[in-house]
């Protein structure tokens, strides 16, 4: 084993960082030109006899058609000695290659069936762990093992495409015509570690609310977490914000339909709650109110320095909203224990991650002192850079979404990313030529919510990368009770961003059909 601290983990990461890539393996790029025969394809059952580099492949079944999803020959596998995967191979194969993000801490193999339903050969890891108890809530396998830590930051993800890649090139005898990978949360955050490092890997991209500034975002995890502490806040009070945020801020787009279309622009103050009197059902404790304000603004330094944005108000309501994330307590078991999501993510990193120390209290987080601490870490956690030339050059199309309910992770730090890749690119790149933003209103944590809250994003980048068609607008479904076969209570066009949907007068508010996508009078910045 090896022991760590937070101080000595950035030289051991460099090198390892060198040391794992994969470099005598190269990347098989270059998609768009396959599907021309390259040799003779082999049955499921030849596949474990495959030799691929630095791959094993431990069994290979035909699955027979069921639940909606097509016969296809399951192949499981690793990299490595620990990196687990699965991929699944149509019989009737559509020529595409699709990877499955993971959310959380991963710890397992995450379902492959987006892309097996629609005949991909589908492709997902654990990223190079087992979790235990519920395992993307778990981060105890990461304790002074930062070979592990750099496999969960971005490598993984890169050396299970060129081995599926391979293991599907020789199953079908031709090369995959066009590469996909699809992530929400965490799979957001792998989504763009790939964009950015690994540019060659795919075509086409979607990160759906990504978890992309992972030490910004623990350190408001610990904030929210701390502040929560202080003022517990019951669930039954959430509804009564909710509703007041609503109140107050809904009719901001010119259409009162119980959503808030931009919560950066709410000015709701929870102080309006405050209690006359002794603290009471229908109303807030100064504590409390100071609470809520704390969430709303996001972690900041005794000099008032921010340190990552906070989440704004709306929707605190509902059953994946403040209950589960933010203020708890949860009913899922362990290592939740109750504690709300945040909670149990911010204290696994700090633990097993950043101090290296299982008794850690991170309680004692200090917002002056401690953040430095989280550095070492950003270094193959984080996918903030903005600098896509790499993906660009190679004609790769990124679809970035997130939900303006998110209680997970704001919306607002996507935006500054977004804009930052905007920003970096000179004045004869169009960013819509191969980056757009789509966000939606009243959406929880890559979905659910009152708002509209199912989108399709791969049949868009399907169009995009394949026949040039740039997205504009992705309708986004509202189901009754949020299950699909009870019918649809409404629709909503998601406009590429600064573009928002605007109701034009006439017609149910809840048919997508009646709005259009128009540049918000707030907006100052330029659409390229």
């Amino acid at each position: 084993m090896w022991k760590t601290t937070a101080s000595s983990l950035r030289p051991l990461v460099s090198v390892l960082a060198v040391s794992l890539a994969w470099c005598t393996v190269p990347s098989i790029a270059g998609d768009r030109d396959g599907g021309k025969d390259e040799g003779r394809p082999l049955p499921c059952a030849e596949l474990p006899n495959l030799k691929v580099p630095q791959t094993t492949i431990a069994s290979a079944e035909i699955v027979p058609a069921a639940s909606g999803l097509p016969e296809y020959c399951r192949v499981r596998g690793r990299v490595d000695t620990e990196i687990n995967f699965e991929l699944g191979l149509p019989t009737a194969w559509n020529g595409k290659f699709y990877h499955a993000g993971g959310g959380g801490f991963v710890g397992s193999i995450p379902s492959t069936a987006a892309g097996l339903a629609r005949g991909y050969a589908s492709v997902a890891t654990d990223t190079g762990h087992l979790g235990v108890g519920v395992p993307a809530l778990d981060g105890s396998w990461a304790l002074d093992r930062p070979d592990r830590q750099v496999n969960f930051g971005h490598r993984a993800i890169h050396v299970v495409t060129v081995a599926g890649k391979e293991i599907a090139r020789r199953a079908y005898g031709k090369r995959a015509k066009y590469s996909y990978f699809q992530g929400c949360s965490n799979g957001g955050r792998q989504a763009l570690q790939e964009a950015q490092r690994y540019p060659e890997d795919f075509d086409g991209i979607i990160a759906g609310a990504p978890a992309l500034d992972w030490t910004g975002l623990m350190t408001g995890f610990n904030w929210d977490s701390q502040a929560l502490r202080a003022a517990p806040i019951p669930p039954e009070k959430l509804t009564l914000i909710a509703q007041a945020a609503v109140a107050r801020c809904d009719a901001q787009d010119g259409l009162v339909d119980g959503l808030i279309s931009d919560p950066l622009r709410c000015d709701f103050d929870p102080a309006v709650l405050t209690c006359n009197g002794p603290d009471a059902p229908g109303c807030l404790t100064p504590a409390q109110v100071q609470a809520v304000k704390k969430v709303y603004a996001g972690p900041s330094n005794s000099r008032g320095k921010q340190l990552h944005p906070g989440f704004p108000p709306g929707a605190e309501d509902g059953g994946t909203g403040w209950q589960t994330w933010i203020s708890g307590p949860t009913a899922l078991g362990p290592p939740v224990n109750g504690n709300p999501l945040q909670f149990t993510f911010q204290d696994h990193y700090l633990k097993y991650f950043v101090f290296s120390n299982p008794a850690y209290d991170s309680m004692t987080f200090d917002f002056d002192r401690d953040p430095r601490a989280l550095r070492a870490t950003g270094q193959f956690l984080n996918a903030t850079d903005a600098d896509l030339a790499g993906f660009r050059r190679n004609g790769g199309k990124l679809l970035l979404w997130h939900g303006w309910a998110d209680h997970a992770l704001m919306a607002e730090r996507t935006i500054q990313y977004y804009e930052d890749v905007v920003s970096g690119l000179d004045r004869h790149t169009k960013a819509s030529s191969f980056v757009r933003l789509f966000l939606a209103p009243g959406m929880h944590h890559c979905g659910g919510g009152p708002g509209p809250n199912t989108i399709d994003t791969l049949i868009p980048l399907e169009n995009w990368v394949e026949k040039g068609e740039t997205p504009r607008r992705i309708i986004a479904t509202k189901y009754v009770n949020n299950v699909p076969g009870q019918g649809v209570e409404r629709t909503r066009p998601l406009c590429a961003y600064p573009k928002v949907a605007r109701y034009v007068g006439r017609g149910s508010i809840d048919d997508a059909a009646n709005f259009e996508c128009r540049t918000p009078d707030h907006h100052h910045g330029k659409d390229r």
